[in-house]
């Protein structure tokens, strides 16, 4: 049988290579098609068993590649789902897996790296990424991808020169590349929460959705004062509700409309290219003095510091909320009415319309190491996940991991392409993540615009983010700035300390239990807990980021 297998792998090679001498074969990608191996290079592929770029099977010869991964809890193990069975019959590549749950991945990585016994590749790393980056990869375990990359993956090699951010955020401090990212790019992703029913609005009187700080409190103070749901009692409403102040709503966009930054509670680049924390700004004091008024004044939800998401949503369903800080997607099916959202806002102390963009650049989602059987083959079927559906083979892309198969698992309605609906037995995505594969955070690029069918909830909220909120989308300071081995533990501690303060405080502030008149004794001790130091540790790794990005 073997014997019988390297046959046909042999044969499907030549048939491969006679076809490439012509136009672009059948089964290799675009975009991997003009692709053009040296002689030394060829003898490289030859001498591991491994075909030209852009010819499949990847392999010459039956080839296994041990992958440890994290699954999720529940899922089924990643030998079981279709897509690595129709990557075998693809690329000739059979895989070894050895899974852990998300609880216990870390733990179990860490022993085998630690222990010596790890596999040739890992994926679906997560919150350690960078750090196991930047401690495994200068010792050699995990491999240097920047000439495998530059040799073997063009679909990843293109997409890293169309986006330099991706570029800096998985280069590591020595320059090289250890780890290989999930960047993904959704319709259904926003930049903050800040949605409310249109018939609130009709029924106060206002005919206008609020652009400043002075707008959003008259059409809260009428949605106070006046039966804005509708339901007889002009007594039951809650204007506005939040879970936190470490929210999509209040960080996004209220104390944005006021600090012209888009990132409230973080770190941020200021036109003039200084790094800035935005809660030690005079502006985030005005911001303090107006979430005051909406708190003494029955706008703001009096639990909004200490409920629960839960408890926030059930007072969402009821309908006593008028902005709410979850997804319409949320509510019940049945609604019909239209579901708003706020755009950014200006007020008294910012003009700009600035709105932090949906995080979609996870670094370090596979590694290479020092025990893989085939590095150039494993880079080979790595570069499949970032290939776009122009250039797929066989039909597997990018976003192929996410979906399934175009016309099997799911279809366009129609040619617009801007709307998509699932195909029986499919029904969703827990479905695709039983049976077919790993809906999120394999390495990939994912770029998917389409909204799905028979969905009005999110069809209103997919319309109006990119109405409302997309033409502001505003950087702020990377997350992928990576501190070196001197700078995180003190940078870390510093940032952990101050977030926890400024939380504490500016909690304090809004619900009168400190007054505002003590902002500067506020400033002041958020000196003393190392902001100054922080800033120089923050400003050098940015420095370091936008080198990389640059180059």
């Amino acid at each position: 049988m073997k014997k019988l297998l390297a046959l046909a792998l042999s044969l499907s090679l030549c048939a491969g290579l006679l076809t490439a001498c012509g136009s672009q074969s059948s089964s290799s990608s675009g975009g991997a098609s003009n692709v053009s191996t040296s002689s030394s290079g060829q003898t490289e592929l030859e001498e591991n068993g491994v075909t030209p770029v852009g010819t499949y099977p990847i392999v010459t010869e039956p080839l296994t590649l041990s992958i440890m991964g994290r699954k999720d809890p529940g899922a089924p193990d990643w030998g079981e789902l279709e897509i690595f069975k129709r990557l075998t019959d693809i690329t000739g590549i059979s895989f070894d897996f050895e899974m852990s749950e998300t609880e216990s991945f870390d733990e179990q990585k860490n022993i085998a790296l630690v222990g010596g016994q790890y596999p040739g590749m890992i994926w679906r790393d997560a919150a350690s990424a960078v750090t196991d980056e930047e401690t495994y990869g200068p010792q050699g375990i995990f491999l240097d991808l920047t000439d495998l990359i530059d040799k073997y993956a063009p679909n990843l090699k293109a997409f890293l020169e169309k986006r330099p951010d991706v570029k800096a955020a998985i280069t590591a401090l020595d320059g090289k590349v250890y780890g290989l990212p999930y960047v993904f790019e959704t319709a259904t992703t926003e930049g903050h929460l800040s949605f409310f029913d249109s018939r609130w609005m009709e029924n106060v009187g206002i005919a206008k959705v609020p652009e400043t700080t002075d707008e959003l409190y008259e059409m809260l103070k009428a949605f106070k004062e006046k039966d804005a749901n509708g339901n007889g009692d002009p007594d039951d409403e809650i204007p506005f509700s939040c879970v936190g102040l470490d929210n999509f709503d209040i960080r996004r966009m209220m104390i944005t409309a006021f600090t012209g930054l888009p990132d409230g509670l973080g770190f941020n680049i200021s036109d003039d290219g200084e790094v800035v924390y935005a809660p030690a700004t005079q502006e985030y004091k005005s911001f303090l003095e107006y979430a005051r008024k909406l708190y003494a004044e029955g706008l703001l939800d009096a639990e909004f510091s200490t409920q629960t998401p839960q408890q926030h949503q059930a007072k969402v369903k009821g309908g006593i909320v008028g902005i709410y800080c979850v997804s319409p997607t949320l509510l019940d099916p049945s609604t019909t009415s239209q579901q708003l959202s706020l755009p950014p806002l200006t007020s008294a102390t910012n003009s700009k319309k600035v709105l932090k963009g949906p995080d979609g650049v996870n670094p370090g989602r596979a590694f290479i190491t020092d025990k893989c059987e085939n590095p150039i083959a494993a880079i080979r079927l790595i570069d499949m996940f970032y290939a776009t559906d122009d250039n797929a083979v066989e039909g597997f892309c990018g976003q192929t991991p996410f979906l399934g198969w175009e016309n099997e698992t799911w279809k366009y309605t129609d040619s617009t392409k801007t709307v998509y609906e699932w195909i029986a037995p499919i029904t969703g995505f827990a479905d695709i993540n039983k049976t077919v594969s790993v809906t999120m955070h394999l390495p990939g690029y994912l770029s998917f615009l389409a909204m799905p069918s028979g969905n009005p909830l999110m069809e209103m909220k997919v319309t109006q983010v990119e109405k409302m909120q997309k033409p502001y989308y505003t950087d702020a300071y990377p997350i992928s700035a990576r501190f070196n081995k001197e700078e995180s533990d003190r940078g870390n501690m510093i940032e952990n300390d101050l977030k926890n303060y400024v939380l504490m405080m500016s909690t304090k502030f809004i619900t009168g239990e400190e007054s505002i008149d003590n902002f500067d004794s506020y400033l002041s001790t958020i000196e003393k807990t190392g902001l100054p130091e922080l800033l120089t540790i923050k400003t050098n790794a940015y420095a370091r980021w936008k080198s990389a990005f640059d180059n």
